[in-house]
């Protein structure tokens, strides 16, 4: 494996290592809260802001067998240093918890809360979905002998319903894909789930679960493109939203977002930050989509806000509640505020961040300081991050190149947007 030294003294500071798809806010995040923590980053990019916060940088290696082999990798990288590991990232490893009982228990889990608050009175729901293996599946969450996938399909056709198709160990949603119903090949070809397509947009519920209580930290809108087959690749988030804030959606149904995340903390004996996905429709329903029970993407967002607004000092961070939170060792001090509800009032609520992914739309040779010089000359106000690990960097197309980090206020909206547009075609090589 390759390795990039950061220099510094004090080698018996206890070490963490961070494992991800991409580890390099969680590094930022814990260099800030928990300076004296020697930081291992493990991740597949490698970019070079991530290896400069980092004190020892590895890199995923490619394998034949992905899941077993990140396992080993990730065992031998701790080693190696002593290190205590931390997953920040959607990777999965080999040993992972069964998704397929996962979703089951957080079904169950939505299920009692509406017969609990009464059926119209609850607004979360969960899309019909079939946990499927070889060409066979079964409803998720029932008993029952499994069918060929044709057979469900034919049986909900009646329905109009849209089928997406989630591959296991996939992230971002570089495993989803649409499913015809005349066409069930992908869903034949290996394990995962047959889901019902929610059409409506898509938010992120970012919680913490201390021994005493859940808070939930923010609420913010995902971001996704079309990669090819792939209508649901993930390419950032802007928020947070707050309750009566400007870029509220209205109608967001707090208290029970707030109820579910403490349910969910329960039930699955969480600590520290997790994330909740749905999808919000046309008529106000929110469906519950996954659980991710670690920091998401959108942790950084919500940390740049609280930073600004003063509820949380610059010294303070996230990812070190995180892990103050699985010690056991709760730092509620560490916010401004007494309660989930006091925080998502919020300071300067009109303000927002913006986390956008760049991915290129051709093979292009990036040069990062040209890119800097042109923002310059163009007055582009925006930050870059998950930079490419040399200053010129070939990258292929539909690879993302970096991350655009953008500020924007409701009073001057139109100016960020018109910003964020143009840094995106600068990025990207337009002329």
């Amino acid at each position: 494996m390759k390795t990039v030294t950061n220099p510094c003294d004090g080698e018996n500071r206890p070490a963490i290592l961070l494992v991800g798809a991409s580890v390099r806010w969680a590094a930022q995040s814990l260099r800030r809260g928990q300076p004296n923590s020697r930081l291992i980053g493990l991740d597949w990019f490698g970019d070079s802001d991530t290896r400069m916060v980092c004190d020892r940088f590895h890199a995923f290696q490619s394998d034949q067998e992905p899941s077993r082999n990140l396992s080993e990798q990730i065992d031998s990288v701790a080693n190696l240093h002593a290190a205590r590991v931390v997953h920040v990232g959607g990777l999965q490893v080999a040993g992972a918890a069964n998704p397929w009982e996962g979703w089951n228990r957080l079904r169950s889990l939505v299920c009692k809360l509406a017969i609990e608050s009464g059926v119209d009175e609850f607004p979360v729901t969960i899309p019909l979905t079939y946990q499927c293996s070889a060409g066979r599946g079964c409803l998720a969450g029932a008993a029952g002998e499994d069918a060929p996938l044709a057979d469900w399909v034919d049986g909900a056709s009646g329905r109009s319903i849209d089928w997406l198709w989630k591959q296991i160990g996939s992230t971002g949603g570089l495993g989803i894909r649409r499913v015809l119903p005349e066409d069930l090949s992908i869903a034949t070809s290996g394990d995962g789930w047959l889901q019902q397509r929610v059409h409506g947009r898509s938010y992120g519920l970012v919680a913490i679960a201390e021994s005493d209580q859940t808070r939930v930290l923010g609420l913010s809108r995902g971001l996704h493109h079309r990669s090819g087959d792939r209508p649901f690749v993930y390419s950032g988030s802007r928020g947070p939203i707050f309750e009566g804030g400007g870029a509220d959606p209205g109608n967001v149904p707090w208290r029970s977002l707030q109820v579910l995340s403490e349910r969910v903390a329960r039930e699955f004996s969480l600590r520290g930050l997790f994330n909740l996905d749905f999808i919000r429709d046309s008529a106000g329903r929110w469906w519950l989509l996954e659980l991710n029970p670690r920091p998401s993407a959108s942790c950084e967002i919500i940390e740049r806000w609280a930073t600004e607004a003063g509820w949380l000092s610059p010294d303070h961070s996230l990812m070190r509640m995180h892990l103050d939170a699985i010690d056991g060792r709760d730092q509620t001090d560490l916010l401004a505020c007494r309660s989930s509800s006091e925080w998502l009032h919020g300071r300067n609520a009109s303000a927002q961040w913006v986390k956008r992914i760049v991915f290129a739309n051709r093979d292009v040779l990036v040069d990062v300081e040209k890119i800097q010089k042109q923002f310059r000359a163009d007055s582009i106000a925006v930050e870059l991050a998950d930079l490419p690990s040399s200053s010129t960097a070939f990258v292929k197309a539909g690879e993302p190149i970096l991350t655009v980090l953008l500020r924007k206020d409701d009073r001057a909206k139109r100016m960020a947007a018109a910003q964020l547009r143009r840094a995106i075609r600068i990025v990207q090589g337009a002329r």
